[in-house]
């Protein structure tokens, strides 16, 4: 296969909504052309839409060494003439605040308002990290709280929100906690990308409102709740949760979750689901990052971006971007599936597999360097890197030691038959 191949495939499949095919024919681009920084740069936007932050940064690091050599030789007074560079130092900018190096993040948006003081991105997040940034850094019609309210790099003007910090960015929208100041109450503010609701791209925008509208029907301790819906702002105001993310909390974990934690979030994460699917919504796109914590073992489902309504005459009717995070993918999904109540319980069992051994039951790396698994599950998957050394067998021995009262269910919702996942959750009560 030729490189030109390769690039129509990545598109291809980026046109397609499948970001690991588009990652597979960039890498084969790279593995030849380890140079292209074109191709580098988007290898590493299609990393950072799948939420794969460390794998991005290892594919632009080359791009950073250049860009930091590049900065060593002319100094601070402007980046380098080649458009992809400013776009290599946007996307590390962006990675830097997603890993919370604000010092970082900042320096990086400086050097970017230095070279284009109409960089409207890299003035308003420098105003968010920077507050009190310099004035030659402001326009002089910036007024104190210029920061503080809603009138950012997103388009949307309201007086109704006022922002207080941004807590998360997607492909598809931006959150911030903010304040609802006509109800005195903190809630998550999450808004479209202005790019995507245009009068060119409305169908991203109605899939939004869509969405939008199906959550704030939904009434469940373990969905989170919405509050309002703001059309002409393209803006959801979302419950503001302060436990922060069962990501986060996994972090503070490298060795897994206590046992009886481990319980407690496969009961609700089984529940929720029990009621999302008895509704008819499948949710298309559970990981770590979007189960949020009222307390450990609480989870909350949030970001329904990706889900699909299950309609008995229409059929599956997708109300969000095609998503899917390839870590948490049914084997199923693999050969092109699409996202089903079945797969939303295997998701839910790698989540808790993660859970209770701390490390995750495939890892991109991997994914990356097989291709796609055709039968990807707790029994087939080789074994993580960083898992113990032993069989397939020895993990499952492994799990029951770890979690005897959730190892049988986390191990059924692994199933890599669709069938016999439905059979452990209707089971899953039971169980507990």
């Amino acid at each position: 296969m030729n490189e030109r191949d390769d690039l129509a495939d990545a598109e291809r499949a980026e046109r397609a909504g499948d970001p690991i095919g588009a990652a597979l024919a960039l890498r084969r681009h790279l593995e030849r052309h380890a140079g292209d920084g074109a191709a580098r740069l988007r290898f590493a936007r299609v990393l950072i839409a799948a939420g794969e932050h460390g794998a991005a940064r290892q594919a632009l690091a080359p791009l950073e060494a250049q860009l930091e050599n590049a900065w060593a030789r002319q100094g601070a007074g402007a980046l380098p003439g080649l458009p992809t560079e400013r776009e290599v130092e946007r996307a590390l900018a962006e990675l830097d605040e997603a890993d919370g190096a604000v010092s970082s993040a900042a320096g990086r948006w400086e050097r970017l308002l230095a070279d284009d003081l109409d960089d409207a991105q890299a003035r308003a997040r420098l105003a968010r990290l920077r507050p009190t940034a310099p004035a030659p850094l402001r326009r002089e019609n910036d007024g104190a709280g210029a920061a503080e309210t809603l009138v950012s790099p997103e388009g949307v003007e309201t007086l109704r929100y006022r922002l207080v910090r941004e807590i998360g960015r997607g492909a598809t929208a931006t959150v911030y906690l903010a304040r609802d100041e006509a109800l005195a109450l903190s809630v998550a503010l999450k808004i479209l990308h202005p790019q995507l609701a245009g009068t060119r791209r409305t169908e991203p925008l109605l899939r939004f409102l869509a969405g939008a509208r199906l959550l704030a029907g939904l009434r469940h301790p373990g969905v989170v709740a919405v509050y309002d819906v703001d059309e002409p702002a393209r803006a959801l105001a979302m419950e503001w949760i302060a436990g922060g993310t069962l990501r986060a909390r996994l972090g503070a974990h490298p060795d897994g979750l206590p046992a009886a934690e481990v319980a407690a979030t496969a009961r609700g994460l089984v529940a929720t689901l029990a009621f999302l699917h008895g509704q008819g919504i499948v949710h298309g796109d559970l990981k770590p990052s979007n189960l949020l914590l009222r307390a450990p073992g609480e989870v909350v489902l949030a970001d329904f971006g990706a889900a699909v309504r299950i309609d008995r005459e229409a059929g599956a009717v997708r109300l969000g971007e095609p998503g899917g995070t390839p870590l948490y993918l049914a084997p199923e999904q693999f050969q092109g599936a699409p996202a089903s109540a079945e797969t939303d319980l295997y998701a839910a069992g790698a989540i808790l597999w993660e859970a209770a051994t701390g490390h995750s039951l495939r890892t991109h790396a991997e994914l990356l360097h097989r291709g796609r698994p055709a039968n990807a599950d707790a029994s087939d998957e080789a074994p993580p890197a960083n898992a113990p050394a032993g069989s397939g067998a020895g993990l499952r021995a492994q799990l029951r030691a770890r979690v005897p009262d959730s190892a049988e269910v986390i191990l059924a919702l692994l199933d890599p038959a669709p069938p016999n996942r439905r059979q452990a959750w209707a089971a899953a009560p039971s169980r507990y």
